[in-house]
Order: structure tokens, then sequence, then C-alpha cells
């Protein structure tokens, strides 16, 4: 947080106010992510699908996407869990994914990268834990990485399953972690396709 005059802080707060009621509004305004064609970090502008997607996500608590590479929308869910954090505190967002250091990379370089590159008078006042597996901030929101053990002791307000057609045994995983939404909590499973596993959860789901 910085310190600022009273009008900028009137229109900090304003701004924030747009964003907690439209989180399409947040992403379009105030993300960024990293371009792999440019190889920079550029404004998140949402296309119309990235658009409806993210209502979806909203609307609902259960949402499976179906992905192909370079649609943005790993972006656009890590973007949604930014939100979250930021504006739903205390939010706690549990990452998984097939391989320890693939969900280290959801949270130490895509998410942090997001969150680093906001204005200064929108980010947490301190950092409580700042390291691989977990981010806790001053505002109570946490977000923490995990491969497919483990996590099931957490109760969620949201958890993220990436490329979940590539994890092994995705039902042990969905019954395992699944109880920690049951208070009310939300789930996004995202995966391209594994085309060598045509009756997989995924697809069943």
């Amino acid at each position: 947080m910085i310190e600022c005059n009273p009008s900028q802080a009137r229109q900090y707060q304003m701004e924030i106010h747009k964003c907690v009621k439209c989180p399409e509004y947040f992403v379009d305004n105030y993300c960024m992510i990293d371009d792999p064609t440019s190889r920079a970090w550029t404004p998140f502008r949402l296309w119309p699908a990235q658009r409806e997607t993210l209502q979806e996500i909203a609307s609902h608590r259960l949402t499976v996407i179906l992905k192909a590479r370079q649609l943005g929308l790993t972006w656009l869910v890590l973007a949604y869990t930014l939100w979250m954090m930021l504006l739903n505190p205390a939010a706690t967002v549990l990452f998984f994914s097939r391989r320890d250091e693939e969900a280290v990379d959801l949270l130490k370089v895509r998410l942090r990268g997001m969150y680093d590159r906001l204005p200064e008078w929108f980010k947490v006042k301190f950092f409580v834990t700042d390291n691989d597996h977990e981010w806790h901030w001053s505002n109570g929101s946490r977000a923490l990485a995990f491969p497919t053990t483990g996590g099931d002791s957490y109760t969620a307000s949201l958890v993220v399953v990436d490329e979940a057609d590539l994890i092994p045994d995705l039902a042990k995983l969905m019954s395992s972690v699944k109880p920690t939404i049951d208070g009310g909590g939300r789930m996004i499973l995202v995966s391209r396709i594994d085309k060598n596993q045509p009756s997989s959860p995924f697809k069943r789901i």
C-alpha cells in the first residue's frame, strides 16, 4: 500500500469498487500476462470468448474448461484467482497439477507475476508467508501449491486443477479434494485433451 492524498484515495476506492462488482473489469484493466509471442508481460485484454468464460466461472461453483494451447484460459483462471484473493479475502486457493514443479509455476511464477505488476495502491500491506508452496497475505488470503497429493486438510474458497486430463488418477484426487470446497467453495478443472485416454475421468466429467 502507498500513501495518497484524499482525492487519490477516493479515486482508488472507486476503482476497487468497480473491480469488486465486475471481475472482467479487474482483469481487463489491471491484469498482465506473459505473452509467449513477444516474450514480455502485456496487458490482458479479454477476447469475447474469454469474457464469457470468466462470467461462467464467476457464476458457478463447479467449472470444467476444455482448452487448446495459446487461448489464455489458464491465465484467465489465474486472473480470477487474483481477483478473489485481493477482493474477497480471506480466500484460500489450492493449486493442483500433475507435477510439483508445475503447481509451483502456477503460484510462484504466473500468479506472482500478475500480482507484482499491479499498481502499488492495489497490493496488500505485507506477506505473512512467501515461498514456493505457500503465499499468505496480510489480508488473510493465501494460495498453496500441491502436486496431485496433499491439500485435503484445508477448507478452500477455490480449488484449481490444471491439466486435469493429464493427471494419472484424477478420480482419486477429486474424491480427496472435493470435500475441501463443500462449505461453499469453488472448483475449476482446466485441461487440454490427452488423446491416449479416450475414457478418462476428465472426459467423463
